[in-house]
């Protein structure tokens, strides 16, 4: 009993924000690829990305893995692929993006809207 417990940070504690724009070289897709969606039964997540074309405004380039949670304060967690995009697209740049790491304990229940109810 004399054993300390370690209490565990929520995963909403390793969110990164970061700010990015493309330059002149065509859309963002063209530099940062989406994958996954609600289409897998994933949620949208960082693909390949060409860092020498992105600038980086504030916080870190996000890297390939990493989940997306949010585009311009717009949630896009549930969204399927062309959606997603479709929200990527509608802002000019600078795009502000919120993301975490793979390999953090994600729950559905913690990305659904606070009034939801499963059936």
């Amino acid at each position: 009993m004399s054993k300390t417990l370690k209490k565990k940070k929520h995963w909403s504690a390793k969110i990164q924000e970061c700010t990015v724009s493309w330059g002149g070289s065509g859309e963002l897709i063209a530099v940062l690829e989406v994958r996954g969606g609600a289409e897998h039964g994933e949620f949208p997540h960082v693909g390949h990305v060409v860092s020498e074309a992105l600038v980086s405004h504030a916080g870190r380039f996000p890297g390939s893995g990493d989940v997306l949670l949010e585009v311009n304060g717009t949630p896009v967690s549930g969204l399927t692929n062309r959606d997603t995009l479709a929200v990527i697209r509608h802002f000019r740049e600078p795009v502000r993006m919120k993301t975490v790491k793979p390999g953090v304990c994600l729950k559905p229940s913690d990305l659904r809207p606070s009034g939801y109810k499963a059936q």
